[in-house]
């Protein structure tokens, strides 16, 4: 039988990482509760839409995994592509055609299924549990999606390999996301520690994600410099102080201008941060 309860609490977490992300504020070059960053077709209320629609995506990724708990895990993965193809869809209808989360349903859509497995296999939500489970069920996907003769569509993310052999996303959730493991989580869970809100240390746990991985969004938008210039400014944040002095207040609205006016926009970021959210809530 089915846990109906650990689906719900797994998709609850998911939706509310979603809608928590949006709310952080200031996100440089994001839609925030202060401006729509480096995009002019969408707001914050288009990403409140879309994150509750998904809410059903999150736990049918949860359904699909408890459903099949000993098949491989390949198997699992194109199983839950294939609902992830039905949420694309869900997601543009309930946007009117707007991208909000594609990336979102791709990582926490991953996540969701984790810590299902996490939750069967092993009794509890450790995030390196489930971190490891997203790694097992993504095990030679850059090879698999990336490297691909005759691809069937091309895509920024296929592009950006091409040319650079970064391999984004699908790199980083096949190695079980370090940059989640070894960066984002256990800042997060250290700033909340000395006192931090939640949303200024989302701030400083957005900029220490830009520093720690290869934004496909950000090369797709601005090219290596592009990248090169936002890890620049994540870090000189930080060394200012990030949320926690003035000057590092300072210093991530001048890096919000400096974004909007370059047209730079740290997507791949923000669904990373979305999915340290995910496993805090957890």
């Amino acid at each position: 039988m089915i846990n109906t309860e650990i689906c719900s609490k797994i998709s609850k977490a998911a939706v509310k990482a979603l809608l928590y992300e949006v709310n952080v504020s200031p996100k440089p070059g994001l839609v925030d509760r202060f401006n729509t960053g480096a995009h002019k077709d969408m707001d914050i209320f288009t990403f409140i839409d879309s994150a509750l629609e998904l809410e059903r995506y999150f736990y049918d990724c949860c359904h699909i995994t408890l459903e099949n708990i000993d098949m491989d895990f390949h198997m699992l993965f194109n199983l839950l592509k294939e609902r992830g193809i039905v949420a694309d869809r869900e997601m543009f209808e309930a946007t009117s055609g707007i991208n909000t989360h594609k990336g979102a349903i791709f990582s926490l859509g991953l996540m969701s299924s984790a810590a299902a497995m996490s939750h069967m296999k092993d009794y509890d939500f450790s995030y390196m549990k489930i971190c490891n489970y997203a790694g097992l069920l993504s095990e030679s996907l850059v090879k698999r999606q990336l490297d691909e003769k005759n691809p069937k569509e091309t895509t920024h993310g296929r592009e950006i390999y091409n040319k650079y052999h970064i391999s984004g996303i699908r790199g980083e959730a096949e190695r079980g996301f370090p940059t989640i493991r070894e960066h984002s989580y256990p800042y997060l869970l250290k700033l909340i520690k000395d006192g931090m809100s939640l949303n200024d240390a989302s701030v400083n746990v957005l900029m220490k994600i830009i520093m720690n991985t290869e934004d496909t969004n950000l090369i797709s938008r601005g090219g290596l410099d592009g990248l090169e210039f936002a890890k620049f400014s994540a870090d000189n944040v930080l060394r200012s102080g990030g949320m926690c002095t003035e000057s590092g207040i300072k210093e991530v609205k001048k890096m919000d201008r400096a974004f909007i006016k370059k047209n730079l926009s740290p997507g791949g970021s923000a669904d990373l941060l979305a999915v340290t959210l995910m496993l805090y809530f957890l």
